[in-house]
């Protein structure tokens, strides 16, 4: 399950330029979904046009599903126009490496599902053991992609984190959060911008699953479950 960050009402970070996050989120999604497509994987989306998804209802759509994983994609932002690179990120079950990030991405989720809190939600999803197991997968699946997004951008190591994105804590699977690139940063917003260099984004992301897999991780296939409604 890909998931476009934002979208809708909420355009997310935006670039020097004017970049909406919103629609540079969906364009990498439509590029990894296409080299994962091409690799014999079934892809699905939590948003596949410009519409507002709530972030309870994104981890939702993933466990009726039964997808195997969940990747929410995103664009970075700093007030250091000179940042650069990818950082992937996995959930933090308490305080992370970046709680502002956090809080910004997790802006107006609102209640969580069944009209209860997020946190009562969370509380329920982490007394479970399997959910805690899936952290360790999480943490494979980012180091995978990190690796392949930092030889994209040449940098030897950004390195893989943790944080409490509300979108990753509903996920009944290994989940991971990747902020692509540095929207505020002009070079890399203008990257943004070219379909070739969205391409290879796309492949460096699907490569991180393919490694991901072939490494053993996640090998058996999850039972669609019925989420709350």
């Amino acid at each position: 399950m890909l998931d476009p960050g934002h979208g809708g009402e909420d355009r997310g970070a935006h670039g020097p330029k004017g970049l909406a996050e919103k629609a540079a989120a969906l364009e990498i999604a439509r590029a990894v979904a296409a080299k994962l497509e091409a690799a014999g994987f079934q892809v699905d989306f939590t948003r596949d046009d410009d519409t507002f998804i709530p972030l309870w209802d994104r981890a939702r759509k993933a466990n009726e599903e039964g997808a195997d994983l969940f990747i929410s994609l995103h664009l970075n932002a700093a007030r250091a126009r000179a940042a650069r690179g990818s950082e992937v990120y996995f959930l933090s079950l308490g305080q992370g490496d970046d709680d502002e990030l956090a809080a910004a991405e997790n802006a107006g989720a609102g209640m969580g599902p069944g009209g209860s809190s997020p946190d009562s939600v969370v509380a329920s999803i982490l007394d479970d053991l399997a959910q805690k197991a899936y952290l360790q997968d999480s943490e494979r699946l980012a180091v995978a992609i990190q690796n392949q997004l930092n030889r994209l951008a040449g940098i030897k190591e950004r390195g893989v984190k943790q944080a409490p994105f509300i979108v990753l804590r509903g996920a009944a699977m290994p989940a991971v959060l990747v902020e692509t690139a540095f929207i505020s940063n002009p070079r890399e917003e203008q990257k943004l911008k070219d379909p070739k260099f969205v391409a290879k984004v796309g492949d460096a992301i699907a490569q991180g699953v393919r490694r991901y897999f072939a490494a053993g991780n996640g090998t058996v296939r999850r039972r669609a479950v019925e989420g709350p409604k």
